[in-house]
């Protein structure tokens, strides 16, 4: 379990959080859902440690992690395939790569369905190649927790859907996700367990069917929601 107990984060004398507490399954997708400048992305990078708390614990239960940030500058000049290789060059000092790793490569590509883009260009792929390119990169790390800043952003919805499919298919690979999104229709279809995170930085937290209740939903967004539930299959309105 990932536990986050009596956290609290300023930033440039502005109060991110303040003794937050709480705890996240592991093997699930873990959602954070709320209004922009809410602080969903600094919540990942305190997970990170890309920030340091100002006080309180953080506890990832030994789990290696994989961060994926909402906007990645990439070098250009460079195929598919060598940016995936590029995992392999990052903590040794190598000339080539092992025929086990080539063959992970491969099978990387395969799984996501881009083996036949693997010599373009990756300024020549599309989002969603891309963001496929960027999760083979946390499965040939070999983490077992993956913090994705807003992985379906820029895409179209069948590339949405297919890129939930397989977070969906690494947490029942024993992969814990943790995930940003801003569609409440798709997280309630992949998401498990849910953070939500109001203007004023409180959060609530809850498993999907506690979560998508209409009352939490206003508070999270200070605005008003129809949940319509058929057992797990849950909709939401806004309402005008």
């Amino acid at each position: 379990m990932i536990e986050v107990r009596n956290l609290s984060f300023s930033f440039d004398n502005n109060k991110f959080f303040d003794n937050v507490s709480f705890n996240l399954p592991e093997n699930k997708i873990n959602v954070i859902v709320g209004p922009n400048g809410a602080g969903k992305t600094t919540l990942l990078k305190l997970l990170t440690k890309a920030f340091l708390p100002d006080k309180g614990f953080i506890g990832l239960n030994n789990l290696t992690t994989f961060y994926l940030p909402q906007r990645i500058n990439y070098i250009s000049g460079i195929t598919l395939y060598e940016y995936l290789a590029s995992i392999f060059f990052r903590n040794s000092w190598k000339w080539f790569l092992e025929n086990s790793e080539k063959e992970q490569i491969n099978n990387i590509l395969n799984c996501l369905e881009i083996f036949d883009k693997k010599d373009i260009l990756i300024e020549n792929l599309s989002a969603g190649e891309l963001q496929k390119a960027n999760i083979g990169l946390g499965l040939l790390s070999g983490a077992r927790l993956f913090l994705l800043d807003e992985p379906t952003s820029n895409m179209d919805l069948i590339n949405q859907v297919k890129t939930l499919n397989i977070i969906k298919k690494l947490t029942m690979e024993n992969v814990t996700s943790l995930i940003i999104l801003h569609d409440l229709n798709l997280a309630s279809c992949y998401g498990d367990y849910f953070i939500g995170i109001d203007k004023t930085r409180k959060i609530f937290c809850a498993d999907k069917l506690n979560f998508f209740d209409e009352q939490v939903l206003k508070n999270i967004y200070n605005m008003p929601f129809k949940v319509i539930k058929n057992k797990e299959d849950i909709h939401v309105q806004i309402l005008n």
